[in-house]
């Protein structure tokens, strides 16, 4: 019960801060534009910046959840998540200049994400080391509660938008975030104390030699990078991005719900037949659903592209799923489990400050149509190297 204890805990954390997520900023994108003398590349900016620096501190993140006690762990990035959004709130009520606005839009972004990525750690560190038996059953009932949550953020933020204004929204999200510190972390357990543990997540020298090509490690690391680079420009820009299709943004909205169904269903499918295929497989079908999303994300006007956003979304989700909590270990082991989601997570942070700069940076330069272009070419890319990389992948895997 103890197990199930701590993934309840992390669950609810992870899927209750749907609301500092990307999508949730996106109804309020040209808000902060108007009230902030900001345009879009400058707020991009401010957040690509947040993120960049949070990948310079998620592999000592990582150290902190295998060293420190579970409670103390969360409760440390519940109360920064909190003072984060309540002191980003503060835009709404004094007057700044369009440069200190950035800064505080800044600071702030980069105390959400820090927080943020530290539930995602400890949600999939906890699915190796508490249940290496039981990770497809786990990683699916994790999902399930964090995708059914997640998924009607967007619908959520839509609504707020419409009779609240962004500051307002704001400081009630840090307040209830700050009195939550008083009722989760509390009824954590603290981990197993029978978990080997290393000094570093990638592999020893000798290591290496017996079990790694240090290229695999890079391959899907990057893959995990070129995740988040689009999902966070898609999800920041979703609302103009559906102006400039002529899609229905409301309708777009609550396509998020049906593809919350698709991706749990593909977490848990996969989940459960996951010891009968290789992670090659799985890498690929990862990439193939990429690249459907972004085709259909390119039609999303028209239903047909909506319902393929929708079904190639929820795959893509869903396989994401499989591959950062079942791969990983698979490929890696479970030794220092936190310090290996670390270096994934500072990827993934990578690849978000770099995608919401792009995207904001495109639809100002160019258009959404040509930045979705070029990553369906990036994808294309990344197939080849899988192809390439097939072998030593297959040898790679340790458990």
């Amino acid at each position: 019960m103890a197990a199930w204890s701590v993934l309840l805990v992390v669950t609810l954390l992870e899927g209750l801060s749907g609301l500092g997520r990307t999508a949730a900023f996106s109804p309020f994108l040209n808000d902060l534009c108007r009230d902030l003398s900001l345009s879009r590349t400058q707020i991009s900016a401010a957040y690509a910046l947040a993120h960049l620096a949070t990948m310079f501190v998620l592999p000592s993140i990582g150290r902190l959840f295998d060293r420190a006690s579970f409670p103390k762990f969360l409760s440390i990035f519940t109360l920064l998540f909190g003072i984060s959004f309540v002191g980003m709130s503060g835009l709404g009520i004094i007057g700044t200049t369009p440069l200190v606005s950035l800064f505080i839009l800044w600071f702030g972004t980069f105390g959400i994400r820090m927080a943020l990525h530290s539930y995602s750690i400890a949600g999939r560190s906890t699915i190796a080391l508490w249940f290496p038996k039981k990770r497809g059953v786990a990683m699916g009932i994790y999902t399930l509660f964090t995708t059914l949550i997640g998924s009607a953020v967007p619908s959520i933020a839509y609504h707020l938008h419409q009779h609240f204004t962004w500051a307002g929204v704001w400081v009630t999200i840090g307040l209830l975030w700050i009195w939550m510190l008083l009722l989760c972390p509390c009824s954590a357990k603290p981990p197993p104390q029978n978990i080997p543990t290393v000094s570093s997540p990638l592999p020893s020298s000798s290591e290496k030699k017996a079990t790694c090509q240090p290229m695999v490690f890079y391959f899907v690391m990057m893959t995990l990078f070129f995740k988040a680079f689009q999902n966070t420009g898609i999800t920041l820009h979703w609302m103009p991005m559906c102006r400039e299709f002529g899609a229905d943004a409301e309708k777009v909205s609550f396509g998020f719900m049906p593809i919350a169904v698709v991706s749990i269903t593909t977490t848990f499918v996969f989940g459960h037949f996951f010891k009968k295929i290789t992670p090659v497989t799985v890498l690929l079908l990862f990439l193939s659903a990429d690249l459907g999303m972004l085709c259909a994300a390119k039609a999303i006007a028209a239903t047909v592209g909506v319902y393929g956003f929708i079904l190639f979304t929820g795959l893509y989700y869903g396989l994401n799923n499989v591959v950062a909590t079942l791969v990983l270990p698979v490929l890696f082991g479970v030794r220092k489990i936190g310090a290996l989601h670390g270096w994934a997570y500072a990827f993934v942070s990578f690849g978000s400050s770099v995608g919401s700069f792009y995207f904001g940076w495109m639809s100002d330069r160019a258009s959404y149509q040509t930045a979705l272009s070029l990553c369906t070419v990036a994808v294309f890319v990344l197939m080849l190297c899988l192809f390439r990389m097939r072998k030593s992948l297959r040898r790679h895997e340790t458990v």
